[in-house]
């Protein structure tokens, strides 16, 4: 079963009142030595007439003795007796030897309840007489002021029998199939054939037996299917009664979502079924949420209020949060928001004290779903909301929604809200408190834990919070938006005040060291490294907390260095400063730098940074030498292959970088278009060679011995040696022909562009 909720004096409760209440002001027939008294009653529910038949066997004895005084002979006898029925009983007939009896009806303060009066003649001392009453109980609609219910698949109704202890049976017959419920607890099943019997032999009271019984059809329903929030949530009925229908689809459709905001929380689904029925109330309450069959059972009120609160126990439940008086209380106040929210007025609390009769530490209430409701329930529900009030009550929805939600998820006081829980643990009283007073900044919140919640033993444990929770509030501050170490804020969750000093002692001292860290990521516009601030957050254990008070000031100087680095790096120095940016590699090691630091890798972060800082220097030195040095290198090496090309001799006459169009014969002279030859050393043509032959023409058929790529001279032919034999012949190679007029080719040195003339169509050198 999962959470329920009572009001202090539920509808079917007072009429069980009221029906006790009457029977102790019958007549003197039931006073307890004058009358003995043996009952035992039958109820039969006709499914097709939708009626109960009852009867009631009543067998009567006089036992009070004649009494002999000196006024004379005193007699005591009875002539009535009153027995409570249904209001709306019908047929009322009390049988007695044969003969009708007379039977008179009277109001109760119950409007469910009337006393039916049996008149008999006088009975004697020793006296007996057996009467049988019968009626019939027709049932009154959904929402009458007669809670007695006769209709299709479902019934409900008061069943009694005025024994003596011993002497008492109560036996309730319906077709086999229906469920049974009843106000206490004793009834034991039976029957054969197509019907069943439930029997009660127990009196309940010193009057004899009174219970309300209830009958159901699971499967006699009418069911509507709504949908809201991604959920399919099936609405289960008495037949016929679409007003309940309608009413709890409207509740549903516009109260989830307003649940899910005031609760901080997504639905979390868990819900299938919301179902009409009369259990609940049987039992003392309004009506239950049921885990273990995803339902939600209530009566046939019309309550935005009660379906509310059910609802709300989606959320808040034992699943959730470890004590009762936590999620009733949430219950009752986040269902009181949601109808003041769709504009409703909610249920009016009653008022209790903590010096009232009966009432206990609120951690001391226990129970639940399926347990019968006591005294101490209807003390507990309203103390749990005017608890859950006094703590939140003065909450906007969003802080509100803050805090509920931490307690549903799970979260500690001391971690960033929306943090998940470490484990997974619920919400505990210690939990609770400090979610109150941490999320939503309430002050006194110890004080009315104090008061209502806490017992003796209990209370012993808040020695010390309050001296612990200032504190971690002044470390909480000293280190910035960061969160103080994770050994301080279990040892705090834990109500551990003794090793929350210790660690506090360890690692006061490094809230500076934090904020240097977080400084000089500002400074830099770089984010501290995770793994930096985890390192921090994280700690648990001394030797980490010892760790830190090296490595955080290593951090602050290697994300100071690597601002320097990174934004060095991001200079616009022009192309000569680009260039020895490149050449030294200060972006990559800036970004290596970087790279480092967002892992976390201090160490190597700093050597990064630092060799961009060392080589920051040459940047431009190198940038502007660079471009320098090589035209230098440039201009050195033209200049010294001019030196070798003047120095080094010809091997073949050449025209190098004539223009296009310009001859060399000699005898064949074109235009050169302006073009001013000025000697040959402009056109590569050694000035030295004498009497070349014309046309580049070679005079010998084979090169000339010991003169490598030059021209043989015909007039000068060399006699053959006796070493040369093989090589060459003897004879000298044959003259070539001149062609030039003095025997040389023209100096271009000397041709200038006006000296030029075209050359003739029938020119021979053509």
């Amino acid at each position: 079963m999962g959470t329920m909720r009572r009001r202090a004096a539920g509808v079917v409760l007072a009429g069980l009142v009221a029906v006790g209440g009457a029977l102790a002001s019958a007549p003197p027939a039931l006073a307890d030595e004058g009358l003995t008294v043996g009952a035992s009653s039958r109820y039969v529910l006709d499914t097709r007439a939708t009626t109960v038949e009852a009867s009631l066997e009543l067998e009567l004895r006089n036992v009070s003795p004649d009494q002999v005084t000196d006024g004379g002979v005193y007699q005591y006898y009875d002539n009535a007796f009153a027995v409570p029925v249904p209001a709306g009983a019908e047929d009322v007939v009390a049988r007695s030897g044969g003969s009708d009896l007379p039977v008179s009806l009277s109001r109760t303060e119950d409007p469910s309840t009337v006393m039916a009066r049996i008149s008999f003649p006088d009975l004697l001392y020793r006296q007996t007489r057996s009467i049988t009453l019968t009626y019939t109980v027709p049932g009154a609609p959904p929402r009458s002021e007669d809670w007695t219910r006769v209709g299709r698949g479902y019934a409900t109704f008061v069943t009694s029998s005025p024994g003596d202890p011993g002497r008492n049976r109560v036996e309730v017959v319906a077709p086999d199939g229906l469920s049974f419920e009843s106000t206490v607890d004793g009834f034991e099943p039976g029957g054969s054939g197509d019907t069943d019997t439930w029997t009660l032999t127990q009196n309940t009271d010193p009057t004899g037996i009174w219970a309300v019984v209830s009958l159901r059809d699971p499967d006699l329903v009418d069911e509507r299917v709504v949908d809201v929030s991604g959920t399919a949530l099936t609405l289960e009925s008495f037949p016929d009664d679409t007003k309940w229908t309608d009413f709890v689809a409207g509740v549903v459709t516009d109260g989830i979502p307003t649940l899910e905001r005031l609760v901080g929380e997504p639905w979390p689904g868990g819900l299938q079924r919301i179902r009409e029925d009369a259990t609940p109330s049987l039992r003392g309450y309004d009506g239950w949420f049921d885990s273990d069959g995803d339902e939600i059972v209530v009566g046939e009120a019309l309550d935005d209020d009660l379906i509310l609160h059910e609802l709300s126990h989606a959320w808040l439940s034992s699943d959730r949060f470890d004590e009762r008086w936590q999620y009733e209380g949430l219950a009752q106040v986040v269902a009181e928001r949601a109808v003041r929210a769709g504009g409703g007025d909610p249920f009016t609390q009653p008022v209790v004290r903590r010096g009232d009769s009966g009432a206990v530490p609120l951690n001391r209430w226990g129970g639940g779903a399926g347990t019968r409701s006591t005294d101490l329930e209807a003390w507990a529900y309203p103390a749990s909301y005017q608890v859950t009030t006094q703590l939140l009550g003065d909450l906007d929805d969003d802080t509100f929604a803050s805090v509920v939600g931490a307690g549903i998820r799970g979260e500690r006081a001391y971690d960033p809200p929306g943090t998940a829980d470490h484990t997974g643990g619920r919400t505990t009283w210690q939990r609770w408190l400090d979610l109150i007073e941490s999320r939503g900044d309430t002050s006194g919140a110890a004080k009315v834990f104090r008061t209502w919640v806490l017992t003796a033993d209990q209370a012993t444990e808040l020695k010390g919070r309050a001296a612990a929770r200032e504190e971690y509030a002044a470390l909480d501050e000293a280190d910035g938006v960061w969160t103080p170490p994770e050994g301080l804020r279990d040892a705090m969750t834990l109500w551990d005040f003794e090793r929350a000093g210790h660690v506090h002692d360890a690692v006061v001292g490094l809230g500076e060291d934090a904020v240097a860290v977080q400084a000089a990521a500002e400074a830099t516009g770089l984010d501290v490294p995770g793994p930096v601030r985890d390192s921090y957050e994280d700690a648990a254990f001394d030797e980490q907390y010892a760790a830190l008070a090296s490595s955080l000031p290593a951090a602050a100087s290697a994300i100071t260095a690597v601002g320097a680095a990174t934004a060095f790096a991001d200079e616009d120095r022009g192309p000569f400063g680009d260039l020895g940016e490149a050449l030294l590699g200060i972006d990559d090691r800036a970004l290596e730098s970087l790279a480092h630091l967002t892992a976390g890798e201090v160490p190597e972060a700093q050597a990064a940074a630092d060799e961009v800082q060392a080589r920051s220097g040459w940047v431009v030195p190198l940038g502007v030498g660079l471009p320098v040095l090589v035209l230098l290198v440039v201009a050195g090496g033209v200049l010294l292959t001019v030196l070798l090309v003047r120095r080094r001799p010809s091997q073949l006459p050449k025209h190098a970088r004539v223009a296009q169009g310009v001859g060399l014969d000699p005898l064949q002279v074109e235009e050169l278009r302006d073009p001013l030859v000025v000697g040959p050393q402009q056109l590569d043509v050694d000035g030295g060679v004498d009497r070349l032959p014309v046309d580049r023409l070679e005079a010998v058929r084979a090169e000339e011995v010991h003169l490598e790529g030059e021209a043989e001279q015909p007039r000068e032919a060399e006699v053959a040696r006796t070493h040369d034999e093989p090589v060459e012949d003897a004879r000298p190679d044959p003259a070539a022909e001149e062609r030039g007029l003095h025997g040389e080719g023209p100096h271009l040195s000397e041709v200038l562009p006006e000296d030029v003339q075209r050359t003739a169509a029938d020119d021979p050198a053509r």
